[in-house]
């Protein structure tokens, strides 16, 4: 693919941190896939790494939630160098592994960027455009530090705003002696895919099941996501999920996996038709988590949440965006939440509690796998 300059800079700002990934039985492979080295430290002069991917690496078989007893994972670093891989903690719910490296000299870890996902629907939001003319410029540097300044940084904040139509970059490595870079520049997209996991976000690029677990980069060569494989998108995971499990997991030695029973999406999101009727019953709305569908016999359900409500309220805190709710319940896992939501239907304003519960194991998501992919080590191409 003929790429563009911007895709490379930021393919290269991350490359150092980017590692290949085979999981092995024996001397047979299993699986394969990408990952980034997100954290280091030196204990008694020895430097240990950690490398963020997907738990598909360890799942056998795919669609279990056990890993097998001999496993083995070869790790192949941004120079080719082969290191020995051992699993430190993995979650099949979310489907996110974490790989702990022993090396002679201390990584580079890739710059993580949570994202902002909350935009306002105020029509009197409308964004400005610049039509000035200007004269053009063609020198362009391949520095991967020039990073393009962007407006995408929210001001006084380390957020990353992400809206429709921004361009995003998945990168990974050949699984061949040169380790070569590979990136599959895209968009953030709105369209609908079918996945269990209803915490994942959308994005155009093009890459194939060895693609999974690699890292969803910005222009920056920020890390915004884990990807995933879909045979018409690249499905990824927000990091700001992503990274709040494993704080969890670190800080209390499991994961922490919220479960309320209802698909939500930015208020944004909704098709136009719907957004104009809420807008109509409460003008003053701009921002909030829109609810599509209500479980039977869920907590949301039993807290007396219906499908078309829309939270703007989280215990006195406003309610911006899907991903800063997931924040916010994620930390009130097993108490009771008070909410705040706008019902269209009978224009009211209600006040609604509701206990956050824990995700059991027959409730965790399926992470199925194409039937078509099969692992070729030795000829992996995007």
């Amino acid at each position: 693919m003929d790429l563009d300059i911007n895709t490379k800079r930021a393919a290269q700002k991350v490359s150092a941190s980017l590692v290949s990934l085979v999981s092995r039985t024996g001397s047979e492979p299993f699986f394969m896939d990408f990952g980034t080295i997100i954290g280091s430290e030196e204990v008694d002069g020895t430097h240990f790494s950690t490398i963020l991917t997907s738990a598909s690496l360890l799942r056998s078989p795919p669609e279990s939630d056990a890993i097998l007893d001999d496993i083995k994972i070869d790790v192949y670093l941004s120079d080719g160098k082969l290191s020995e891989g051992q699993v430190f903690a993995y979650d099949f719910h979310y489907n996110i592994a974490t790989i702990k490296i022993k090396t002679e000299l201390a990584l580079p870890s890739a710059a993580l960027r949570f994202l902002d996902d909350s935009i306002s629907v105020d029509p009197s939001a409308i964004l400005e455009s610049s039509t000035a003319l200007r004269f053009l410029d063609d020198s362009i540097l391949v520095d991967p530090s020039a990073i393009l300044e962007s407006s995408q940084l929210c001001p006084h904040s380390d957020l990353f705003k992400l809206c429709p139509g921004d361009m995003v970059v998945a990168v990974g490595r050949h699984f061949d002696d040169h380790c070569d870079l590979m990136a599959a520049p895209g968009e953030f997209s709105l369209d609908v895919f079918k996945f269990d996991c209803k915490e994942l976000f959308r994005a155009t690029c093009q890459i194939t099941k060895c693609g999974i677990g690699g890292p969803l980069i910005n222009l920056y060569g920020e890390v915004i996501g884990v990807n995933f494989y879909d045979s018409k998108c690249t499905p990824f995971l927000p990091i700001n999920i992503a990274a709040k499990c494993l704080e969890h997991f670190k800080k209390n030695g499991r994961f922490c996996r919220p479960w309320l029973g209802m698909e939500m999406t930015n208020l944004y999101a909704e098709n136009l038709g719907i957004l104009e009727k809420i807008i109509q019953k409460f003008p003053n709305i701009s921002k909030g988590v829109f609810v599509e569908e209500v479980i039977e016999g869920s907590p949301a359900e039993s807290g007396g949440i219906c499908s078309g409500d829309v939270i703007v309220q989280c215990g006195n805190k406003d309610v911006q965006s899907f991903l800063e709710f997931y924040g916010m319940i994620m930390e009130k896992t097993g108490e009771s939440l008070e909410l705040v939501v706008l019902r269209e239907t009978s224009g009211q304003r209600l006040q609604i509690t509701l206990k956050a519960s824990e995700t059991s194991r027959d409730k965790f998501y399926r992470w199925p796998l194409p039937e078509e992919c099969e692992v070729h080590v030795d000829r992996v191409r995007w």
